[in-house]
This record gives C-alpha cells, structure tokens and sequence, in this order.
C-alpha cells in the first residue's frame, strides 16, 4: 500500500496565492487603470461638453480636463459658452475650474464638492470659429400660452416702424398703395351677417304675426259685448248675469290680447339688437382702417410705438433669457412639491401612519457648497465672487443658492458690476430673484434701426445698465433700465427730407435713457417701455409727416366708406322698412285691443253704476216696506 500507483502523477501542493484568481483580478484592474489613465477625462470631457451644450443652448468647448481618480479631485480649463444670439462670440469664458469630491458623497453615489475656485472669468470673448445653435426644442403638447404671447410681442417689437415712416417722408404716397391691396374687408362678412339676421328676423316674425289673433277674433267679443243687456235691466238678479257674462268676455279678451302685449316688448327688443348691430359696423370699419393702415405699412406716428420699435427687442430678449434660465433652474433645482409630485404615490393596503425620519450626513445627488470666483487682472483689477450652496436637492439642504459677482472686465471696457442671483426652491413655490447693473461699458456700432429707407444707431456713447427681476410661481416682475451718455449718432438715408428730418430729430440729445417695466403672469404680461429717443423722433418726425399720414388715413376711411356705401345704404333702407311694416302691423292689433278694453271698461263702469242704483232701490224700497210693516202693527 505504501508503493504508489502506476499511471498516476503526484498531486502538487497548493500554496499560499492562488494564481488562477489573481491573474484575472490583476487583468481587471490593470484595465481599468489603463482606461482611467488614458480614457476616462477624454470622455467625461465630451460628456459634459453635451450636457453644457443642452443646458446652454449653444456650443460649450472644454480645452482641457483633468481627474485624479485616488484624490477625488477634477481640474477643467479653457471652457468657452457660445453667445446663442451672437455665434461669433461666448457668453461665458472660463479659465480654470477646480474642485475636490468628498469620498463619503462618492461611496453614497452623491457628487458633494465643498469648495472650488473658478478663475479667469471673462464675457463676450470673441471665438476662433462660429459655435453651433441648437434648435429650440419643439413643444410636447403645442405652444403654450407664454410662447403665444412671446412670439406676439416679437412681431410688433420686430416691425420697422422708423423704416416705414422715413419712405412716407421720402415721398411714398401711402394712397396709391391701396389700388395693390386685394382681399375682402371685415365689413363685407359684417354686412352679409347682418344680411342674414335680418332675415332670420323677418321670418320669424312673419311666423309670429301670423299666429297672434285676428281682427274676426275681437269682432266677435265686440259682438258678445253688445248682447250684454246694460241698459234695460229690471232687478238685481239680471245685472249679476250681466256682470258674469262680461267677465267671461273680459278674460277670453285678456287671453287674446296678452301675445300682442308680448310681441310689442320683444319686437322692441329685437329692432334694438338691430340697432345695435347695426351701430357696430362702425367699428368694423374702424378695424378694416387699422388693418389697410398696417399692411400699407402706415404707423402710428406717436412715441409709445417709437420707443416699442426701437427697444423692445432687447428687453423682449432679457426676458426670454429670464424665463429660459428659470426654467432650466426649476428643472436641475426641483422645488419640494415638484419632486413629491414626480413621486409615485403608494398604495395604502392597510391602515396606518407614516413617519418621516432625517437623513444624518445625508446628501444631495449634486451640492457645490462653496465656489470663489476670480480673475485677477495687471493692475488690481478685476472680478470677484461667490457661489453658495448649489444642490439638486434644496428642501435636503435648507438653504437656497445664493451667487454674487462684482468687479470690472476691463478687456471688454466694463467696470462697476454688480450681481445678485437668488434661486429659492426650499418652499414649494419656486422663486428666483436677480439684481445686476453695470456702472460703465462703451457701445459703438449699435443698430437700432436698419431699413432701405434709413438707417440709426449709435456710432459710439458710454452706457450703464440696471436690471431687476423677481420671478416667484408664475408671476413675473422685471424692471430694465438702460442710460447711454456721450452720444454719436449713426444715420444714413438716401432722400435729403428724410436726412434732414433725422437731423433735426436728433439735434441736441446728447443722452438717451431708455425705462422698461414687466409684470404679470407669462401668459398675460403688462409692458411698459419709454425712452427719451421715442419722443425726440415723434416729434422731430409729426413736422415733416402729420400732414401727409392725415391725408393718407382719409383717403384710407373714404376707400373703405365708399366700397360698403351702397351695401349699407340697401342694407338701412331695408332695415327701416322691416321696422315701419312690423311695428305698423302689430299698432293696427293694438289698436283693436285698446278700442275693446276701452269698450269694456265703459261697459262694466255702466254695470257697476246701474247694480249699485239698483241695490239701493231695493234697499229703499225693502225699508219702505218694513216703515209700512211697522206702521200697521201700531194701527
């Protein structure tokens, strides 16, 4: 037993590492090192170049990203943000970004950075090359209220109000342009309408008067009347069978001329709808005007629409950007009643209390609770900031973000910003409030007007700006002021009347102020928007033009007066004629009735006078016979 086996090898001791296992544990771990060594920052570069670039709404670049995989810590560098409105230039550069990761966060799935330095800060930096523009993503469910409203405000902002009133200066005839406008007018379909209830009308009462009583009808009552026997009546017997009769007549009369009554109340009312419609044509010429007006492109010469035209655009986009960046806030930001609603809400299967417990050590899926902003520049000057306490999560964190800015960018000639960013979503009403203003920046070669007929801007003019905005639930409340100091204007035209009547417009306005208001809800905003550059060119402009947009709106009205003179005059005509037969027929039954009551009237005052002396003869003659009575029992 002690000889071994024939045929068989000797088993080999297993030692302390066992080579089967660590070779492919070692394999894995080379490949990962391998991967986040040469890999993991190119490709978590490119993903957030596209996240940034879906939240932006234009092309994010990132130079240069790098990570530390044992120290938790990310380094970013040379981020450009494209300008959507301006693909030529960045909203935002940034050069460096750095921050560290708590472990304890990453172990929980969390990204907790406690503090980061964001350096290098600069705006409206030009690009190498034109970044990309996202498409606005298409509504799910059609456009909104707001979205009407926005692209409402945007065609009136966008209209060349100056362009059209400088070619008027320039000799357009606005009249002759009426000979080229085809397409009916409102008052056409307004007078068909009125065409079709006036004959609806006629019907109807063509059917009514037909079925109210006739002539024969109250002739025979008259009839019965005078077989009443009034005058011959002998004892009280017989004038209580008259009284009984006429009152049966009276209530068959009561009953017969009841409708007639009826008709006249509604055939007043309807001849006072006619009426009223008929009055409302007015205003649908008055609108016809307006549209023949907007579509010869004749303005309205007055300074509201002016400083609209000349403005609006820019405010109309800081609101868009307010209301693109609450939205993007209240989507990464969720307010409590916005995540609970997200929640799926269980089933209660059995009766009983829920309890709520805290979260020690708890933490957001992202929370940056500390980032400095910086960029020092030669000189001391420079931009400093701070941002506080940006969490997915506020209602787990308890306090809302809080980001301030201020300093200068020299590079781009801005000095004395001053910003505020609050974004309260603790509650469940989200609010977002913002206050910025720039002491000094330079405008040159500002557009504010660009047509054939003439063009304006500013040439060069130092500017400084203000904006506040509150925007709490779905109300909206923003103020934008802008001042622009130290003015050159910038105006070509190729007619001499329309270089001149820029010219004396603009004589002597050295400063333009411009003062916008927002409020409301986004789907029913209030604006107001003036500027003193809206007055100065309403009223430069009213000398050289008054005249002729005067001319040129009557010859527009006496277009319109005459093309539906006939139509109205027929249409008048045979509304008056409806009214007089209408009301002719129904005073004819009317007179009938009141003929028969005044009969009846006289007929039951007669009765009661003869029933009344007929009751005191016999109450005479009962006491005549009771004397006599009386007397004889004497006797």
């Amino acid at each position: 037993m002690d000889k071994p086996t024939e045929g068989k090898k000797p088993v080999k001791k297993q030692g302390p590492i066992r080579v089967e296992a660590v070779v492919p544990m070692l394999i894995v771990v080379g490949a990962t090192v391998l991967y986040f060594s040469l890999f993991f920052d190119a490709h978590l570069r490119r993903g957030l170049e596209y996240g940034a670039t879906q939240a932006n709404g234009a092309e994010v670049n990132i130079g240069r990203l790098q990570t530390s995989v044992f120290k938790a810590t990310v380094l970013i560098g040379d981020v450009q943000m494209t300008d959507p409105l301006q693909p030529q230039r960045n909203r935002v550069q940034i050069g460096e970004l750095r921050f560290g990761m708590l472990w304890d966060a990453l172990l929980r799935g969390k990204v907790m950075i406690d503090e980061a330095m964001i350096e290098d800060v600069q705006i409206d930096t030009p690009r190498k090359q034109a970044g990309k523009v996202l498409p606005p993503p298409a509504p799910q469910s059609g456009p909104s209220a707001s979205d009407k409203m926005l692209a409402t405000m945007k065609e009136e902002f966008s209209g060349n109000v100056v362009g059209d009133l400088a070619a008027i200066a320039a000799g357009a005839n606005p009249s002759e342009q009426l000979q080229q406008i085809g397409g009916d007018l409102k008052s056409d379909a307004y007078m068909a309408e009125l065409q079709r209830s006036m004959d609806e009308t006629e019907q109807q009462w063509k059917a009514r008067m037909a079925a109210l009583p006739r002539g024969e009808d109250f002739s025979a009552l008259r009839t019965r009347l005078g077989n009443v026997k009034v005058k011959d009546v002998k004892d009280v017997a017989q004038l209580q069978a008259a009284v009984k009769e006429l009152q049966a007549i009276r209530d068959e009369f009561e009953a017969k001329s009841k409708p007639i009554g009826e008709a006249g109340t509604g055939l007043s009312g309807d001849l006072k709808g006619l009426q009223t419609s008929f009055a409302g044509l007015d205003d649908v010429v008055r609108e016809d005007v307006r549209g023949l007006q907007a579509r010869m492109k004749l303005p309205t010469l007055d300074a509201r629409t002016l400083s609209r035209a000349l403005f609006g655009m820019d405010v109309l986009n800081k609101v868009q950007q307010a209301r693109g960046y609450m939205e993007q806030a209240r989507q990464y930001m969720p307010t409590k009643g916005a995540q609970q609603q997200a929640k799926p809400v269980p089933r209660n299967i059995h009766k009983g209390r829920d309890y709520a417990f805290g979260h020690p050590k708890g933490y957001p899926a992202f929370w940056l609770r500390r980032a400095l902003v910086t960029s020092r520049l030669p000189g001391g000057r420079g931009l400093s900031g701070e941002i506080r306490d940006a969490a997915t999560d506020q209602s787990l964190v308890g306090r809302p973000m809080i980001a301030t800015l201020k300093g200068d960018f020299p590079q781009q000639g801005v000095a004395g910003i001053k910003a505020e960013l609050v974004i309260d979503h603790t509650t469940q009403e989200p609010v977002e409030r913002m206050e910025l203003s720039a002491a000094r920046y330079g405008v040159a070669g500002r557009s504010l007007v660009d047509s054939p007929n003439v063009t304006l801007g500013f040439a060069q003019a130092v500017a400084s700006a203000s904006l506040t905005a509150e925007l709490r639930g779905e109300q909206v409340k923003m103020q934008v002021s802008n001042r622009f100091s130290d003015v050159a204007f910038e105006t070509t035209a190729q007619s001499t009347v329309v270089r001149e009547m820029m010219q004396a417009s603009l004589a002597g306005l050295k400063t333009v102020s411009m003062d916008a208001g927002v409020r409301g809800t986004w789907g029913d905003l209030d604006w107001n928007l003036s500027t003193n550059l809206g007055d100065a060119l309403a009223r430069g402009m009213k000398r050289y033009l008054q005249e002729k947009m005067d001319e040129a709106r009557k010859r527009i009205q006496a277009q319109v007066d005459q093309r539906i003179a006939a139509q109205r005059q027929k249409l008048t005509a045979r509304r008056d004629e409806l009214e007089s037969r209408l009301r002719s027929s129904l005073a004819d039954k009317q007179a009938q009735v009141d003929k028969l009551r005044a009969d009846l009237e006289a007929a039951r005052s007669d009765l009661e006078q003869r029933k009344n002396a007929a009751t005191d003869a016999q109450k005479q003659k009962l006491k005549q016979d009771a004397n006599q009575l009386l007397d004889k029992w004497r006797r």
